[in-house]
């Protein structure tokens, strides 16, 4: 009995001073994902002319090309998708959403000088084959006030009123060059547009709510925010190109649905987004598409 009990009360002290094993932090890798505007096979410029776009073959001047993406994910072998937690930077990104920018307010173009063309993260280490995301903003982020939302947020020129919430796209062209174009009264306002002005204004449409102002409480009707999926992506040396040229190729820009606003704006009832959410893989009017043909990956 006495060695038992001297082997109890040795167990004691030995378990309480015996360290405790931490486990490891999880490894995780960095993350760059690079994308690329171009117009067919050229690079999207602020001082260049594109000719043969669209159906009719039209030119193109380039004013805008801004994208905000989100729900960014890499596939495993497996088809495992796994979040990319995006690196906040107090100008691009927050932990949710990125804003790329393609212009550089030079040339033809009207909206700020700073450029973005990638998007910065973390993510467990592992194998990754693949890429996901979606162009826009999530519900819960889409309907504020953009003069008080943090970067990349902020952008009045970058949102509808609250209760429709952010243009998920800002692209913005004309058809004619400076000196050759009409300028036309923007119904119910003192301001004047181009009238062969053309612009693809992505957002969600048919949102609940009870003013401009209120933010609606359940998500929109058609929340358009395409998914974009690349079962093959090597982030480390492929790269992610929106092509202008291709998401118009099925659409006559020169032409403009009459009492419309000019260009497409996501409404259900404008014949000039048939074509464009078409190749954005969106479904339109009841109609689903057969898959987006706007971004592709390129080594």
């Amino acid at each position: 009995m006495k060695t038992l009990a001297l082997i109890t009360c040795l167990g004691i002290p030995v378990l309480a001073m015996a360290p405790r094993v931490e486990a490891a932090p999880a490894a995780t890798q960095a993350i760059e994902l690079h994308f690329r505007a171009q117009i067919g096979r050229m690079p999207a410029r602020c001082d260049a002319t594109y000719e043969n776009v669209g159906t009719s073959g039209a030119a193109l001047f380039l004013q805008d090309f801004r994208i905000y993406v989100s729900a960014v994910r890499l596939l495993t072998r497996s088809g495992r998708e796994v979040p990319l937690d995006l690196t906040p930077d107090g100008i691009w990104q927050n932990d949710k959403v990125a804003l790329l920018d393609f212009e550089n307010a030079s040339g033809n173009c009207n909206g700020n000088t700073a450029m973005n063309d990638r998007i910065q993260g973390t993510i467990p280490a592992a194998d990754y084959v693949g890429l996901v995301f979606e162009l826009g903003v999530p519900f819960e982020m889409n309907h504020q006030d953009p003069t008080l939302a943090a970067a990349p947020l902020n952008y009045s020129a970058l949102t509808w009123p609250w209760a429709v919430g952010y243009k998920f796209t800002t692209i913005d062209f004309d058809t004619r060059p400076p000196a050759q174009r009409t300028l036309i009264p923007i119904e119910g306002t003192t301001e004047k547009v181009s009238a062969s002005g053309f612009s693809i204004h992505l957002g969600s449409t048919e949102c609940a709510s009870s003013g401009p102002r209120v933010p609606p409480q359940v998500p929109c009707r058609n929340p358009n925010r395409p998914t974009f999926r690349f079962a093959a992506f090597d982030a480390r040396k492929d790269v992610l190109v929106m092509d202008l040229g291709a998401l118009l190729a099925r659409t006559d820009v020169t032409v403009n649905m009459p009492q419309s606003p000019s260009g497409c704006m996501s409404s259900a009832k404008d014949d000039d987004c048939i074509g464009i959410m078409d190749r954005f893989g969106l479904s339109f009017r009841g109609m689903p598409s057969p898959g987006q043909q706007f971004i592709r990956s390129e080594h």
